[in-house]
């Protein structure tokens, strides 16, 4: 049993660094250079419909948090890269907690018993919503997990990144600091 175990555990270590690797060469909207690491500046108008349930059940939508400036990921258990990336957040929404930082972590259609598992796993304290029909990642131009926004307190996609981002680094920083100030 603990031998399947850990074949499940490579083999999703394994699917997180396929899409890291496939995120690497994805191009940002308008034709810009790939992403490298940094946040690429939205360039596709007004912010794309967001439609998902709380795990409670609750139905909500982008317009729910206009007010708040937001960072909008979305992510899966079994992404490598999304894992790392939750600590990162919690770190973020604690930093930021006196500008009502808020993250919306979109899972991409897993069912919510294995969420809460995960949840259990590995720390984060933002708002986790679900998309059970793997519709809302597309719809706002991601192609791999994690997928990031950052979206400003009037409802503006104002940054975005596919892949893992370093959610420290002066350029990340930088960014989210001048859409917080706003």
């Amino acid at each position: 049993m603990e031998q399947g175990i850990d074949r499940r555990k490579s083999l999703q270590l394994l699917g997180g660094a396929a899409l890291m690797a496939a995120a690497g060469g994805v191009r940002a909207a308008g034709g810009d250079e790939p992403s490298q690491g940094k946040l690429m500046p939205w360039t596709r108008g007004a912010a794309p419909a967001l439609s998902a349930l709380t795990m409670e059940g609750r139905k909500v939508t982008l317009q729910d948090y206009v007010g708040e400036p937001l960072i909008l990921n979305f992510w899966a258990s079994y992404c490598g890269p999304c894992r790392l990336e939750m600590p990162t957040f919690s770190m973020l929404l604690d930093l930021y907690s006196d500008k009502k930082l808020r993250v919306l972590a979109v899972n991409h259609g897993e069912m919510p018993a294995r969420i809460a598992q995960f949840l259990q796993a590995v720390p984060f304290t933002g708002d986790v919503l679900l998309d059970r029909s793997q519709k809302q990642l597309a719809a706002w131009g991601g192609r791999a997990l994690p997928t990031s926004f950052i979206i400003d307190a009037k409802g503006r996609v104002r940054f975005w990144h596919i892949g893992e981002l370093d959610w420290t680094a002066w350029d990340a920083q930088s960014k989210l600091q001048q859409v917080i100030e706003g």
